[in-house]
């Protein structure tokens, strides 16, 4: 009887480990939804004419980009440098979605738009530049807007996220998540 219920609070362990690493993991690389909260370090302003010019940095990329804003649109274009880390650790870039989030004056999230996907098991020496260029509506409350991106690389060949080929997976994320201040 004794061993039962040490089985069973065992199961039961790690059956809660499984599902907070499932919900870890859903949650880092998602988009922002409308309602969402981004903080200032990562609001970029929508400024009036243009052309504007800036950059995103992050530990996987650059993201550097110029905009013009119109009465109800954003034209925006730009580039993506990924980190040294990437290409010398990884040969083939599996997926990389770009975002972008309007934003309130509180930095409240009202609408986010994929502006591109890169890749799609392209090896990463054959990818080139990696650009885009949209034309995007806006509301009349949009005073801010916010990138994040989600990719994996792989390293290697095989299936798996570590096969007995050697294959080594690797996700990157950066959504600009918070919980708004009380």
């Amino acid at each position: 009887m004794e061993i039962e219920n040490k089985y069973s609070l065992a199961f039961r362990i790690l059956m809660v480990g499984i599902l907070i690493n499932l919900c870890v993991a859903c949650a880092g690389g998602t988009a922002l939804s409308p309602g969402s909260w981004v903080e200032d370090k990562d609001r970029i302003a929508v400024l009036d004419g243009g052309p504007h010019e800036g950059s995103w940095q992050t530990r996987d990329m650059t993201i550097n980009y110029e905009y013009k804003e119109a009465v109800k649109n954003l034209q925006i274009s730009g580039g993506i440098e990924l980190a040294d880390y990437i290409p010398k650790g990884f040969n083939t870039l599996e997926h990389l979605n770009l975002y972008i989030h309007f934003l309130n004056a509180d930095g409240m999230v009202l609408a986010t738009r994929n502006i591109r996907i890169f890749g799609y098991r392209r090896h990463l020496d054959l990818i080139g530049e990696m650009t885009f260029n949209n034309r995007l509506d806006l509301t009349e409350e949009t005073v801010y807007f916010a990138f994040s991106y989600s990719g994996k690389v792989i390293q290697g060949s095989g299936t798996g996220v570590s096969s007995s080929r050697g294959r080594i997976d690797w996700d990157f994320w950066k959504v600009p998540r918070r919980s708004p201040p009380k």
